[in-house]
């Protein structure tokens, strides 16, 4: 899958996977330029559109927010193009299912996946944090205080403003929604690509750029030539 794509692991990252094209480090870096990938619902094909579009925009990196399987038929070749390119990833709620199901051997529940596939989604962690062209960069799914807490453009449920307060993230990049967004609140960005497979906005599937420390976001349909803008929304 993907072989124009490069990969690097960047022992520098604070986390302990990356996915550059450049041997700089990106904390080291006065700007980075980020592909955003989520909601991939076992759908191989919708995430090497993803990953082409990503490339064509001259992304240096690429993170993974969460639902990496379940729904479609290509488990195993969606996470083992995760794996093969060191993406960054984190577990999302369909994620979690999947792995329960497979532990239980509930087959019906979930298309059928390697113990390799199974394991790999068992280590992936809930957050990732990351120092990156001077910002603090938190992963998560939904939020992250719970995977299915979905953050909704214009809006932020209490405990997510609660953990905000408490947080030193600068930027804090979601999924779950599968609604492209941007908003700050006060001092923290969130954003939100949508969904590679499955959009639930007049833009279908999606996934975004965004450049640091810039916070110039940029939403790329899978399926059409142009960027879009979203409307940012300032809490």
């Amino acid at each position: 899958m993907c072989p124009r794509a490069r990969t690097t692991r960047n022992p520098d990252d604070t986390s302990t996977t990356s996915h550059a094209r450049h041997d700089v480090p990106a904390h080291a870096r006065t700007r980075v330029r980020l592909g955003l990938i989520s909601d991939l619902h076992a759908d191989a094909d919708a995430l090497e559109r993803a990953l082409t579009r990503l490339e064509d925009a001259g992304v240096e990196r690429v993170v993974c927010l969460g639902d990496v399987v379940e729904k479609g038929p290509d488990a195993d070749a969606v996470v083992e193009t995760l794996r093969a390119l060191a993406i960054p990833t984190v577990r999302g709620n369909h994620d979690e299912n999947a792995i329960k199901h497979a532990l239980l051997a509930y087959d019906d529940k979930s298309p059928e996946m390697s113990t390799r596939t199974v394991e790999w989604l068992a280590e992936l962690p809930n957050t990732r944090e990351y120092l990156w062209a001077g910002k603090f960069v938190t992963l998560a799914h939904g939020s992250p205080v719970g995977r299915a807490l979905g953050v909704q453009p214009g809006s932020i449920p209490k405990s997510m403003r609660r953990w905000l307060r408490a947080a030193r993230a600068d930027v804090v990049l979601l999924g779950h929604t599968h609604v492209p967004m941007q908003m700050r609140v006060g001092a923290t960005w969130l954003f939100n690509p949508g969904s590679v497979a499955h959009g639930r906005c007049g833009l279908g599937p999606t996934c975004a750029t965004l450049e640091l420390p810039s916070m110039r976001f940029f939403v790329l349909p899978i399926h059409g030539r142009k960027r879009v803008e979203v409307p940012l929304y300032v809490l």
